[in-house]
């Protein structure tokens, strides 16, 4: 009996070194693959000194992931998650986080809504980008677009436009330059208001003709308090263009040259 039991202690022992052993042989590689899919799917950008935090943005269900590293309220380095890959964003470095919209329509060839995602940023001095991302299902593709974001006059206009589902308001940084007229900008200025919709091919300037109507009547009411000549008639020729793409007409080719959009990126990916 005696020798019964130190055999099966021996043999008991000799398993356990076994499979401690293939344990460890098994749970290093893994430790690293686990290590490095950390290192993958976190942006790697050198944290500063003063701390960083990631912040995402996500939209329901659609399969794309805004992440931003910030530090002090700043953008350090963003990116989009798709399930295309990751593309870094580098036009929102150095810029804050203000707000983000989310416009819903069907524009491709299935019932699912496609988006039309706006996220805005500045900075101190109040300037900074829009980034548009538009998403479609059909055949899934990630369209990604940047506007210039200024405050202008229109920013102190109480009256709210009314506006189709499906449709973005974007208040572009200056007026077009018609006739050669002088342009201006900023917070003491009106300027052109584009209305933003998804199309198949991304986010583009669809003139809606409700909207540029309301906005008529707004701009005519701004033009009466305006005694600067010059301004003044910028302004008219504005509500000029206002009232023509409410009658359906086509936009003139200043109005076209003053829309600054860039393409950063489309990204597709498999249904």
């Amino acid at each position: 009996m005696k020798n019964i039991k130190e055999a099966t202690n021996n043999l008991r022992k000799k398993y356990t070194s076994y499979f401690s052993d293939n344990y460890l042989i098994w749970l290093m590689p893994a430790l690293a693959l686990f290590l490095a899919l950390i290192i993958y799917l976190v942006p790697g950008n050198e944290i500063p000194e003063g701390g960083a935090d990631l912040r995402t943005l996500r939209v329901g269900n659609f399969p794309i992931v805004l992440i931003l590293e910030q530090s002090q309220g700043e953008v350090v380095s963003a990116w989009l998650r798709t399930p295309a890959g990751v593309k870094q964003i580098e036009q929102l470095d150095g810029l804050s986080y203000v707000s983000d919209s989310i416009f819903l329509s069907k524009v491709d060839q299935d019932d699912k809504e496609d988006l039309l995602w706006r996220t805005s940023f500045t900075n101190f001095e109040g300037t900074g980008v829009h980034l548009w991302i538009g998403v479609t299902t059909w055949s899934p593709k990630a369209h990604i677009f940047i506007t210039p974001y200024e405050y202008t006059r229109w920013d102190a206009v109480p009256a709210k436009l009314v506006v189709p589902k499906g449709t973005a308001v974007y208040v572009s940084p200056a007026i077009p330059t018609y006739d050669k007229a002088d342009s201006f900008r900023g917070r003491d200025s009106y300027s052109f208001i584009y209305t933003i919709r998804m199309t198949p091919e991304g986010p583009a300037f669809v003139p809606v003709p409700d909207v540029y109507r309301q906005l008529g009547i707004l701009l005519r009411a701004g033009i009466q308090g305006e005694f600067t000549p010059t301004k003044r008639l910028a302004y008219v020729r504005m509500l000029n263009e206002f009232n023509s793409l409410a009658d359906g007409k086509p936009p003139k080719a200043e109005t076209l040259l003053n829309f600054q959009i860039e393409k950063i990126a489309a990204l597709s990916w498999k249904r």
